[in-house]
């Protein structure tokens, strides 16, 4: 009989045990789910479409961003989405000199992010790929137009966002873009 009570203790106490470390499973894993991808135009083809390098991705954006500069430029371990929406410490000026835009899956730049590098807003697109299809909830201006496509090759529903340096919530085109054409005008 002891022995069937100190089974039962022995037994709750492990399942206690698992179910707390499970509660911080989640947790854990929200903390280190977020990612801050960069990918740079290194073409277009006669249709417009970019042709960028594989995603280089990394847990920090303030990482992501030191990367699209190559290097030339060091921001706060802290960086966020907000420091662009708010101009924050010259960031705004600092970023646009190397990105076209920057696509967060959260409201007002928040959430893991995708960095658009170039040098050209003539009109060029982005097909998201696989990755980022459907994901894209607020976006950050580097070109004064955005236009953000509901199927791959710049085709279908769209939705502009306007104005260089500024972050704007998606609308209809929320969780729904599959290609970004970066315009100057």
């Amino acid at each position: 009989m002891a022995f069937v009570r100190l089974f039962r203790v022995s037994f709750l106490a492990t399942l206690l045990a698992v179910i707390l470390v499970a509660a911080d499973i989640p947790a854990v894993a929200a903390a280190s789910s977020e990612a801050h991808c960069v990918v740079r135009v290194i073409g277009e083809r006669p249709d417009g479409r970019f042709v960028v390098t594989p995603a280089t991705c990394f847990e920090t954006l303030a990482e992501a961003m030191s990367f699209a500069s190559d290097g030339a430029v060091a921001f706060d371990a802290e960086l966020t989405g907000a420091a662009l929406l708010t101009g924050e410490a010259g960031v705004t000026a600092l970023v646009s000199t190397f990105t076209l835009g920057v696509h967060f899956d959260g409201f007002s730049g928040s959430g893991s992010s995708i960095s658009v590098v170039g040098s050209s807003c003539s009109g060029g697109y982005w097909n998201t790929g696989s990755a980022w299809a459907n994901r894209i909830s607020s976006s950050w201006n580097g070109c004064y137009r955005l236009r953000h496509f509901d199927s791959t090759y710049a085709k279908d529903d769209s939705e502009d966002t306007t104005g260089a340096g500024s972050i704007h919530n998606l609308g209809i085109m929320n969780n729904r873009t599959e290609s970004v054409a970066y315009l100057g005008s």
